[in-house]
């Protein structure tokens, strides 16, 4: 896709009630901005008119290229700092790799971070139409 496709995609997704439809690799995505709370919005993806719960849980293709993946840490502030405090600098990246836990939530409150994401995943994307 080229600049100005991204920008039409991004013009029709700051709206409700449209869906922009892509070709990615051979999958059929369709973007939505939807409600996911109360006073939030965000862009919810579906691959081949569709969502599987089983794509949070389960190391698959689809969650891969599609679904956003978070990284936190399993401990905050002082209890981290103490932790590391003693250790030398290649204990130091094992022991915080080991504190991360990842999580996938199908939806994207970022325009920009959904974009860099399918780009990064996906080798060939085509805009289909926009509903």
């Amino acid at each position: 896709m080229n600049k100005e496709e991204w920008k039409q995609v991004e013009d029709a997704l700051s709206s409700f009630f449209r869906m922009v439809e892509l070709d990615a690799d051979g999958y059929k995505v369709s973007l939505r901005l939807e409600r996911v709370s109360q006073f939030k919005n965000a862009i919810v993806v579906y691959v081949n008119g569709s969502f599987k719960g089983e794509w949070l849980i389960e190391d698959c293709e689809e969650r891969r290229r599609f679904i956003q993946p978070r990284t936190r840490s399993l401990l905050r502030g002082k209890e981290k700092a103490e932790i590391l405090k003693g250790l030398n600098k290649k204990e130091r990246k094992e022991a915080e790799e080991r504190m991360k836990y990842t999580t996938y939530i199908p939806c994207w409150s970022s325009f920009a971070s959904l974009k860099k994401h399918l780009i990064a995943n996906n080798e060939n994307i085509k805009l289909i139409q926009i509903v």
